[in-house]
């Protein structure tokens, strides 16, 4: 019985490594511009970095503007009501599932599939620079009131902001990209 538990235990590991193995960290080279714990920056660069390379690849194939792409972005994103499909690449499906895998999405959550109380993504909000969009981040959060649709039009304003705000990209990446993606989803 010992045996049989310990060749589970064993297969269990192994494949676990195995997945995880699998994952491609496509933008590993880029500046790494988020530090919030050990355990989940390089997931978190990643998803920075390839949410703005589908962003840009969409949004502003020609120039490459972070600002402009952000701009025609943010509404439709915050909303769910962006084109995802158009927008995805073969790098975004593995890191949703990595994001899931660290508890970071959740799937059946709603009205947003982001995990609001995890560590990550409490350092990600306490670290944007406008005060007054992290107070209120923060407040709708307590009060587990929070809903990605309340800042459709106000991140619009800030769009411009998330060039020099990496934190509030990342924001932007996770509850207007990867955790609409799964509300996209869990529709079909």
């Amino acid at each position: 019985m010992k045996k049989i538990a310990f060749l589970i235990l064993a297969a269990t590991s192994i494949m676990s490594c195995n997945q995880k193995a699998k994952f491609d960290f496509k933008f590993a080279d880029q500046e790494q511009v988020i530090s919030c714990s050990e355990k989940d920056n390089a997931l978190l660069n990643e998803v920075l970095y390839s949410f703005e390379n589908d962003l840009l690849t969409k949004y502003d194939s020609v120039n490459r503007s972070k600002i402009k792409a952000y701009g025609n972005f943010i509404y439709r994103g915050m909303d769910g009501s962006a084109k995802y499909a158009e927008m995805t690449t073969p790098n975004t499906q593995p890191i949703i599932d990595a994001l899931i895998a660290e508890n970071i999405l959740i799937i059946d959550k709603s009205p947003s599939h982001l995990n609001y109380e995890h560590p990550a993504v409490q350092c990600i909000v306490n670290n944007i620079k406008d005060e007054n969009l992290r107070t209120t981040l923060n407040g709708l959060i307590n009060t587990k009131t929070m809903n990605p649709k309340l800042f459709n039009s106000r991140l619009r304003n800030f769009g411009r902001n998330a060039d020099k705000d990496r934190y509030q990209a990342l924001y932007i990446a996770l509850d207007g990209y990867y955790q609409q993606i799964l509300n996209v989803e869990s529709q079909e």
